[in-house]
């Protein structure tokens, strides 16, 4: 079987994204139901509603007529001053142009979707219109430029709480992943997807995306049997719903399980099924993925005349799509094709334009990181644009006509009706107007109810940041107590006796001892000073994680050794039975302070000759790590206040000031490293502190 192309993406994502909450259901009924209900003589909020509805329901119909009736609605909205509605349209009208792979006529509106939405605050459109750019870059082999627009947009809908629009970008990057070649990496992305949509069974596209893109994941990771459970159920469900870009999709997906597993007829019969369903769609894209994976399948079948046939139909459909990406892939395998018939003068051309598309590509690529912020290049559809423009004049000229004629007819049967049937007439015009009256109460009511959620949405916002401009005040206000209370009596016993010293009152023995005391003092003030600054940086700008894997025993020893001074002082007995095997998985500065902070803690409150002892054992999947001390132990109405900023002071047993504070910045440290913290105390037995933190991986 002949090497597969590894690196094709169907950006089945762009439909499903752009047209919310539409189902593909009897798009032609849908259509013809619709022109039904428009009328001139309509309300012009009515008439926006009808118009956009049926841009939807073209966009698997007539991609121009989608056009047409996107720029219809544009204008009437700019007429009503609608700003939401004419952004929205500005964005279907790219979307026309991208079904039709015209990418840089679609670049153009999204940014004028984008521009309006800006200008009017309008999120949810500033969100979409990132998504849609980001799909043109994305079609456009600009990588990067499409990453930062799908996380723009991520990022907006995340703030909207909008599940939809979360779950999709997260599939665009997770299929950016995909044609970097990242095959884990997108399976992670795609497994989160699915889990998100399932919480919604509404969303059936959203579903079908999902299982669809697992499919392809499982399928590049050699997952065969899951890769095939997952296109059949997203075929299922796409056929539930009639969505038929996801039906050829799906087909398309089962094709390669076959021709992976050389079973060619099985996947012919599907990639057929497939290119039918596209017939409607007139995706060039899509049209090229499915016919170079039918070539590739007639390869392997050594159908070299239908293999080299279907391969030039392919690049002729990518040529169409203005991907060069899809070109290079034709081109290299219609040199396999030629390979393979021993015609290597014409493998030699086209493998040569092969590299020339190859190299233009890369070409491409090296312009991205100066022109990422270019999006008003030059318009190369700019001759199809006047041509689609000049078809609908042409077409709108022949409605014109038809409408007239249909009018004409109308009012004779009415006339007809009134002579015949005056009295029922009568009873269905009121019916008729009693209905339009409660059709437009529905339009003002769901216009009200959008504008509701905006409000409502705002409201929350300034909410959010209310709370927390308070949480930082309460910072601000506590971090000041504390530093007029704790740190003024240090200074002002110094103070007193540099006067008392400078006043000849005291003799060099005093002297000496008060220095003793102050020295004493200015270290356990220094080691409050420098948890006040610890924990006062974690409240106002965040801990800065940076985790890990690093030796318990020796983080001990290390603090051990710091304080040999102190626990001599005292003749503390030191005990570390941790052993050297024992890995954390952690931030090891974060886990620093908190030793060093309980150990202090042991040492201050201990007694001459008491002990102070260092365990830890493995409780899968975490280790949990002891510090143990006999010394005077916590009173029971005290240990609930421990790790809260009361700002209670104690004394150790040789007159050391506690401040409580390293216990609240050892509990936020330890949370922010997944871990727990308790203990237990009693008076005149000791104290237990317990850390519970990661194993290493």
């Amino acid at each position: 079987m002949p090497k597969a192309i590894t690196k094709i993406k169907v950006h089945l994502f762009f439909f499903t994204l752009l047209l919310g909450n539409f189902s593909a259901i009897g798009q032609t009924t849908k259509v013809d139901e619709l022109l039904g209900q428009l009328n001139k003589n309509n309300t012009d909020s009515v008439q926006i509603s009808i118009m956009r509805k049926l841009s939807i329901a073209y966009s698997a119909v007539d991609p121009i007529k989608k056009f047409y009736y996107s720029n219809q609605y544009r204008l009437l909205a700019e007429k009503n001053g609608i700003d939401s509605v004419v952004a929205s349209a500005f964005l279907d009208m790219g979307i026309s142009h991208g079904i039709r792979s015209n990418l840089d006529s679609a670049l153009h509106y999204f940014n004028l979707g984008l521009k309006k939405s800006q200008e009017t605050n309008y999120t949810n459109g500033i969100a979409r219109s990132y998504a849609n750019i980001g799909y043109a870059f994305d079609r456009l082999e600009r990588k990067k430029e499409a990453v930062k627009s799908y996380e723009a947009s991520l990022k907006l809908y995340r703030n909207l709480n909008h599940k939809k629009g979360i779950s999709q970008n997260i599939i665009n990057l997770g299929s950016i992943y995909f044609d970097l070649g990242e095959y884990k990496t997108a399976h992670n992305y795609f497994k989160q997807v699915l889990e998100t949509v399932k919480e919604n069974p509404k969303d059936e596209i959203g579903l079908g995306n999902a299982l669809f893109s697992l499919g392809n994941s499982n399928l590049k990771l050699g997952n065969i049997k899951p890769s095939l459970t997952f296109y059949q159920k997203s075929l299922a469900l796409r056929e539930k719903i009639g969505d038929l870009s996801g039906i050829a999709l799906s087909n398309w997906g089962i094709g390669q399980i076959f021709l992976k597993k050389e079973e060619y007829q099985k996947a012919i019969k599907q990639l057929n099924v497939a290119l039918k369903a596209n017939q409607t769609l007139k995706n060039p894209y899509q049209e090229c993925v499915i016919l170079m994976t039918l070539s590739e399948t007639y390869l392997a079948l050594k159908d070299y005349k239908k293999a080299e046939s279907i391969g030039e139909l392919a690049l002729t459909r990518a040529n169409d799509s203005n991907a060069k990406g899809l070109t290079s892939k034709a081109l290299k395998l219609l040199v396999e094709i030629s390979t393979a018939q021993n015609k290597f003068e014409e493998a030699l051309k086209l493998q040569s334009d092969y590299i020339k598309v190859k190299d233009s590509l890369d070409h491409n690529h090296t312009k991205e990181s100066v022109i990422i912020n270019d999006l008003n290049r030059v318009n190369s559809d700019n001759k199809n644009l006047v041509r689609d423009n000049k078809n609908i004049v042409e077409k709108n000229a022949d409605y014109v006509i038809a409408i007239s004629i249909i009018t004409a007819l109308l009012i004779i049967v009415a006339v007809l009706l009134i002579l015949y049937y005056e009295r029922n007439e009568e009873k269905k015009t009121n019916n008729i107007l009693l209905k339009k009256q409660k059709q437009e109460i529905a339009e003002v009511n769901e216009e009200l109810s959008a504008l509701n959620e905006e409000l409502i949405t705002q409201m929350n916002i300034v909410s959010s940041q209310n709370i927390e401009l308070e949480k930082l005040n309460t910072v601000k206000n506590k971090f000041f107590s504390i530093v007029s209370h704790d740190l003024r009596s240090p200074l002002y016993n110094l103070k007193s006796l540099f006067e008392l010293y400078r006043q000849g009152e005291l003799n060099a023995q005093e002297l000496n001892d008060l220095l003793l005391k102050l020295e004493e003092t200015i270290y356990n003030t220094s080691g409050f000073l420098d948890n006040l600054l610890e924990w006062s940086k974690n409240q106002l700008d965040g801990i800065n994680i940076k985790p890990s894997n690093f030796s318990l025993h020796q983080l001990v020893t290390e603090n051990l050794n710091l304080a040999e001074s102190q626990f001599k002082s005292k003749s503390l007995i030191i005990e570390n039975n941790i052993n050297n095997h024992i890995v954390l998985f952690a931030d090891p500065n974060m886990i620093n302070i908190v030793i060093r902070n309980l150990l202090a803690n042991a040492i201050k409150f201990c007694n001459v000759g008491d002990k102070i002892t260092f365990n830890a054992e493995v409780n899968e999947p975490n280790v949990v790590f002891t510090i143990t001390d006999t010394g005077t132990g916590i009173a029971k109405e005290r240990i609930d206040k421990l790790f809260k900023l009361s700002h209670q002071t104690s004394t150790g047993t040789s007159g050391e000031r506690g401040y409580q504070l390293g216990l609240v910045l050892c509990k936020d440290m330890i949370s922010q490293n997944s871990g727990k913290i308790w203990l237990e105390s009693e008076l005149g037995v000791g104290t237990k502190f317990y850390l519970s933190l990661p194993k290493a991986k």
